[in-house]
Order: structure tokens, then sequence, then C-alpha cells
């Protein structure tokens, strides 16, 4: 026979012990993986500006390789003499997208049309504002004109710089002459691309 008297169950749960390590253990793992996911963005959005800043690269110097007889023209140096956060405050006079224009006109349009993309100003929000451009982003060409018997012919070389979301190190070593008015070696954000070539001016 079973021996009669009080049954008592046991009570199977959670305390509240348990249950508050539980809920830390998952806050601890969502911390972990918003952190992950905002390394991931910020990596992303680093990745993408470095391959707009290739593609402008790359426009500059086919605009002057379509435009040999005005190589000297697109020269802007480096340092001040960059473009970029509106540098050129004034359109052209001569719109050489609807008209035939001079190579000195076109030289004048293109870099006012390329500092307008350098800034993003190409593209507008709804509210037509400036949107999708670099961080406070540089633009300067180099041209080094290989001599008076070759006017227009010479080596290229075209800088775009801009600031990342982190800081590491100065894309451009302290010593070097940088695109923009900071000094080389000061700005540890400062990232860039440089695409060198050579022009040749068939014409002249």
């Amino acid at each position: 026979m079973r021996p009669s008297g009080d049954r008592r169950t046991r009570q199977r749960g959670f305390t509240m012990v348990e249950v508050m390590i539980t809920v830390l253990i998952l806050a601890v793992g969502m911390l972990a993986i918003a952190g992950l996911q905002l390394t991931a963005k910020r990596s992303g959005h680093q990745a993408w500006q470095r391959s707009l800043a290739i593609l402008l690269a790359d426009n500059m110097v086919e605009r002057i390789r379509a435009n040999p007889a005005a190589a000297e023209d697109y020269h802007t140096g480096l340092g001040d003499g960059a473009l970029g956060g509106g540098s050129i405050d004034e359109e052209p006079a001569a719109d050489c997208a609807a008209a035939e224009c001079s190579a000195q006109e076109m030289a004048e349009w293109d870099l006012w049309n390329w500092e307008r993309r350098l800034d993003g100003a190409a593209i507008q929000d709804a509210d037509d504002n400036d949107a999708g451009g670099l961080i406070k982003p540089h633009g300067c060409i180099v041209f080094e004109e290989a001599g008076a018997a070759a006017p227009n012919t010479g080596r290229l070389r075209v800088v775009v710089s801009w600031e990342a979301l982190t800081e590491t190190s100065d894309a451009v070593p302290e010593g070097e002459a940088a695109c923009g008015a900071a000094a080389a070696g000061t700005l540890a954000s400062r990232r860039q691309v440089v695409v060198n070539t050579y022009v040749i001016d068939e014409g002249s």
C-alpha cells in the first residue's frame, strides 16, 4: 500500500534570478549584433565612397583625354587650388552640353561639372538639397607638360580626397603635397584615390 498523507507536488518553473540572467544574456547578444551591424554598415559606406572616388577620378581622366588640346587648362595644382566645397561658384557662360565649345570653354565647363559631381550636387533629394557626395571632398588635377615641342602632352595626375568615418592615419604621408588645405600628416581621417596616366595631344 502507498502511504497516505499529504502529497506535495513539486512545482517546476523559472526563478526570478534565472529570468534576469536570461534577459541579461539576450541583451548582451543583441548589443553585440547591433555593434556588428554598425561596423558592417560603416565598412560598406567607406567601400562605396572609395568606389565613388575612383569613378570620379577616372571620369576626369576621360574628360581630359577627350579634350587634350586644353590639357593645361585643367591643371589646378595641389593644396589650396583643390576643387570641392563650391570652389567654382559661377556656372560657365558656355553650356557645352547643349552647344559646341572651344577646347578652353570645354575645359572650364568640365571643371565646373566635375566639381558638382564631386560635391554630390548631381544627386538631389526631394527638397532639392545636395545628397550622395563624399565627406568634405577635394579634387586636384596636376598636368606636367612633356616639353615645349609637345604642348598639351605630358603626365597627368588626378587626386580625389575625402574624410572617412573613422580615424586611422593620414593617407598623405608627412612631407608630401596634399590635395586640399589641410597639411599632409595632420588629418587622420583623410582618404584619397590617385590616378596617374599620360595624355597625348596628337593634334599639336
